[in-house]
């Protein structure tokens, strides 16, 4: 799963606060993060997909 900006924003990268531009690489870390504790406890990994709530099963 790949995180995606809104169509008709500008890139979160050429933002001036330091916060901003590195707001994608915390949240594909907090993703991984994620399914790794979903993984070690057997449940499944609630994500959103085209507007609908989605349960992934995690091997």
């Amino acid at each position: 799963m790949s995180l995606s900006e809104p169509t008709g924003t500008p890139p979160l990268h050429t933002a001036k606060s330091a916060d901003f531009r590195n707001v994608t690489a915390a949240l594909e870390r907090a993703y991984e993060r994620a399914r790794e504790v979903a993984r070690q406890t057997n449940t499944c990994l609630v994500v959103q997909q085209n507007g609908r709530l989605v349960k992934l099963k995690v091997n």
